[in-house]
């Protein structure tokens, strides 16, 4: 039997676990409690599914593909014509250039903190954002098994930041409070848990590194998605628990304040511990590490399919180059460019992962009359329910950016 070291299926759950768990779990019990907790882990539960039978979708359309590189782009050109593909393109880049633009900055203002003990001027920051860059460009570069083994390793961190926090806020819990809320607001936390379930970017990937083993592949988004959904209902049980509703350092006050700054004030009030900074913080830096790693990953294979690089040496280092550089400038030069962006991430996620799949299976199965070895069951109605969960998430997604919440 293997040891979890060499095991790929283990590798993969961490993979899609992490790349799931990044440090906007902090916001999740912040966006959703206001709503109070029954109201949440129902929308957990909703949005989990809903996001397992989009992977699902995903990796049956590109088992359809017989290159294991096939990523995105090859996929809508070859089924939807070249206007899908514009539109995988865009929504691609827009997501994951966004995202990882909010990744650099985020890593590089915790390293900061830890390095100078308080926030210091940009020049500082810039210096450990394209130092943050070199180091995981360099990780990405050797490929998906290096990107594993430093995964694993920043899991264990993360699983070891989170159980001191469980650990510290338990005692503070008051079950009243879980009774609290209005669910009135729930409807703006659906792009927010959406997102949270979201690792279909890293599907292409894992094929190519499982070898399309289908039984491997189908345990690694079945367990790799349970994961994040324990993790999550455990978390906001604990904060939901330990902080009231509404008043002073409470979830409602702090909707609208700096994540993790508001909850971290919030819990030091409530459970008068001093070093939950640091915990936090610690939590924060692995969340957004492994999620970064998973970004980086999938945007070089992304970029590799979409404009046919070869993977010699001089292809990957080209390759890095797209990958790393046009975030790392906007984060440096372009910040409210990348915040716009993302504030519509969950439009982008739900138009690639929700829509797209849908519409390329209608077409390889009903128009071309495909069978492959994996095959999502339930029919048309399963692909117009997967189109229409994703028009729902874009509404919210759109009307919360607007305010009409």
């Amino acid at each position: 039997m293997k040891s979890l070291y060499q095991n790929k299926t283990f590798g993969g759950i961490l993979l899609v676990a992490g790349t799931q768990i990044g440090a906007g779990m902090l916001a999740l019990p912040i966006s959703t409690g206001p709503s109070g907790f029954f109201y949440a882990i129902g929308l957990f539960v909703i949005c989990f599914l809903y996001m397992l039978l989009s992977l699902f979708l995903l990796l049956e359309a590109n088992l359809y593909e017989t290159s294991l590189e096939s990523n995105m782009v090859t996929m809508a050109k070859k089924w939807l014509g070249n206007s899908a593909q514009i539109v995988a393109w865009l929504s691609f880049l827009l997501l994951l250039y966004s995202v990882a633009a909010a990744y650099f900055t985020g890593v590089g203002s915790l390293v900061v903190k830890v390095i100078y003990g308080s926030a210091e001027g940009p020049t500082a920051l810039h210096i450990i954002m394209f130092s943050v860059a070199i180091v995981f460009g360099a990780i990405v570069f050797f490929g998906a098994w290096l990107v594993d083994v430093i995964n694993r390793l920043f899991m264990i961190g993360l699983i070891a930041a989170y159980f001191t926090l469980v650990i510290s806020v338990v005692p503070h819990v008051q079950i009243q409070h879980l009774f609290d809320g209005n669910p009135h607001y729930l409807l703006a936390a659906v792009p927010v848990v959406v997102l949270s379930f979201t690792s279909h970017i890293i599907v292409p990937s894992l094929r190519m590194y499982l070898k399309s083993n289908i039984p491997q592949l189908k345990r690694v988004l079945i367990y790799g998605s349970f994961v994040p959904l324990v993790f999550y209902i455990i978390w906001e049980f604990l904060i939901l628990g330990a902080l009231p509703s509404s008043g002073d350092n409470s979830l409602l006050s702090i909707l609208h304040l700096p994540q993790p700054a508001g909850l971290t004030h919030a819990l030091q009030h409530y459970l008068n511990i001093s070093w939950v900074t640091v915990v936090v913080g610690c939590f924060s830096l692995f969340a957004l590490v492994t999620s970064l790693l998973a970004v980086l990953l999938s945007l070089m294979d992304f970029l590799a399919d979409g404009l046919q690089i070869d993977r010699t040496v001089w292809g990957r280092l080209r390759l890095l180059g797209m990958t790393v550089l046009p975030p790392l400038f906007f984060a440096i030069y372009y910040p409210a460019g990348f915040l716009i962006a993302i504030s519509y991430a969950g439009v982008f996620a739900a138009i690639l992962y929700g829509i797209l799949p849908a519409l390329m299976l209608w077409k390889a199965r009903y128009h071309e009359k495909l069978s492959g070895e994996f095959v999502v069951k339930g029919g048309k109605p399963v692909l117009i329910f997967s189109m229409f969960g994703a028009s729902l998430v874009i509404f919210f997604q759109v009307a919360t950016t607007l305010n009409w919440f």
